[in-house]
């Protein structure tokens, strides 16, 4: 029986009125503040573990090649759990057998990260046997009319969780829960179980790294990325926020972007007709912004909101994130490397394409908005951003909004410490490459 709901809306009966009127009370009792949280400056895996995560990995690291990454393995492992769900799909096999090799090459995973990597890709690995199951079992679900989709495009770090959970407070919107996204798999029994198995594994990664919750908060149930939907066919390019994996980067590069949207459009539809609301679908995932061209082509009634910041706060910011994230997995992170590598990455090559891309589109299908814009006044900018694509932002979504800012303000948020210099980053430099950027979107005023 759970008791704490009934006792919390109770009130206190004791001492009764009569005598506590006659009682000598003590001093008031000093409430000590919470200490801030505050996240570091990132400098080298070593620096972020936890002395108990150092021995741990110390240890493990004697059982040398226990938990080295397998893909057979994990699909065999995949099937047992799932006897009855038939074989993965070729798109994923291939896929997994690309991240695998890349995780055994590139990754230097220590003994956490090993076995992190079986559990994940095990986990992943039976969700997708299990979708493609359900997609066979329920024919009606191929057939299912999405809503038009308003994709949420921004660069990691640049304020697309933020402008993505103020737009879910709009009541037309239709936003995945995180649980629906991490488990999409529809049970009689309701979502409870998906809802305490992910509460669980956040969990566990707050236990590792309690450092990547306070950078990026995420719990079951709030507006959520949609970056599970493809991890869970293995093909995302988010894989190499917590794994350094460059030759799967380049595998993934190389294919037909349309086999994931694919994949991951059977995924919505499956959701959508298992609960299906809202007059719009609000997705956001960092990387859909490489991928406009591929997303018009299967979503041909998407619209874009596009989120721009400064590209030297955003990069640095983003080192911060990958050498977090790297570090649970990895005892082989150095600030001064992940300077070296991210500019250079697909993410920045890639920008200034991204904006071409929503350029050839009509005017009436992006609106962008400035990350200043969006802190100074969120509810304003998005106003406007709904006035470019040719939306009614209601009095009931502007209500809803101002009093998630509101709500937002007023709870402490932990400081998240980076700095250019902290990763050798050439702030100069940057700014003169993305000039051009920089320039059109008033970034640096």
């Amino acid at each position: 029986m759970v008791l704490w709901p009934y006792f919390m809306g109770r009130q206190s009966t004791y001492p009764p009125t009569s005598v506590a009127l006659d009682l000598e009370l003590p001093a008031p009792i000093r409430v000590r503040r919470k200490p801030e949280i505050c996240v570091p400056q990132f400098t080298q895996a070593r620096e972020s573990h936890a002395w108990w995560l150092r021995a741990v990995n110390r240890v493990g690291g004697r059982w040398e090649p226990f938990g080295r990454p397998n893909a057979e393995a994990y699909w065999s492992s995949a099937q047992r759990a799932e006897p009855d769900a038939g074989d993965p799909t070729p798109d994923a096999r291939a896929a997994l057998s690309a991240l695998v090799d890349s995780l055994n090459e590139d990754a230097a995973l220590n003994f956490i990260g090993k076995i992190a990597a079986r559990i994940d890709c095990t986990r992943m690995a039976t969700t997708h046997l299990r979708i493609e199951k359900a997609l066979r079992e329920t024919s009606g679900i191929v057939d299912v009319e999405l809503p038009a989709p308003l994709f949420v495009l921004g660069l990691f770090r640049s304020g697309t969780t933020f402008l993505h959970r103020l737009l879910a407070q709009d009541p037309d919107s239709r936003t995945l829960p995180h649980w629906e996204s991490f488990d999409p798999v529809h049970t009689p029994a309701g979502p409870e179980a998906r809802q305490r198995k992910l509460t669980f594994t956040l969990g566990l990664a707050d236990v590792l790294s309690p450092n990547i919750k306070a950078i990026h908060p995420m719990d079951a149930y709030q507006t959520d990325e949609c970056r599970a939907l493809f991890t869970n066919v293995f093909r995302t390019l988010q894989f190499n926020v917590q794994y350094r994996v460059p030759s799967y980067v380049d595998w993934l590069l190389g294919q037909d972007a349309r086999i994931a949207y694919r994949h991951y459009r059977r995924q919505l539809q499956s959701i959508h007709y298992h609960r299906p609301f809202g007059k719009r679908f609000v997705l956001k995932d960092p990387t859909h912004m490489f991928f406009v061209g591929t997303i018009t082509e299967i979503f041909p009634n998407a619209r874009f909101v596009f989120i721009h910041r400064d590209p030297v706060d955003t990069l640095s910011s983003i080192c911060s994130l990958y050498g977090y994230a790297r570090s649970v997995f990895s005892s082989d992170v150095d600030a001064k490397a992940l300077g070296g590598e991210l500019p250079n990455s697909y993410m920045m090559s890639m920008l200034e394409s991204a904006v071409a891309a929503v350029d050839r589109l009509p005017s009436n299908r992006v609106a962008h908005i400035r990350s200043p814009d969006l802190s100074r006044d969120p509810v304003r900018a998005v106003a406007a951003a709904y006035r470019d694509l040719g939306m009614e932002l209601s009095e009931d979504a502007s209500t809803a909004m101002q009093a998630y800012v509101e709500a937002k303000r007023e709870k402490s948020s932990p400081r998240h410490i980076h700095s250019a210099e902290g990763f050798a980053l050439d702030s100069g430099a940057i700014h003169e490459r993305f000039a051009d950027y920089c320039d059109r979107f008033d970034l640096l005023s």
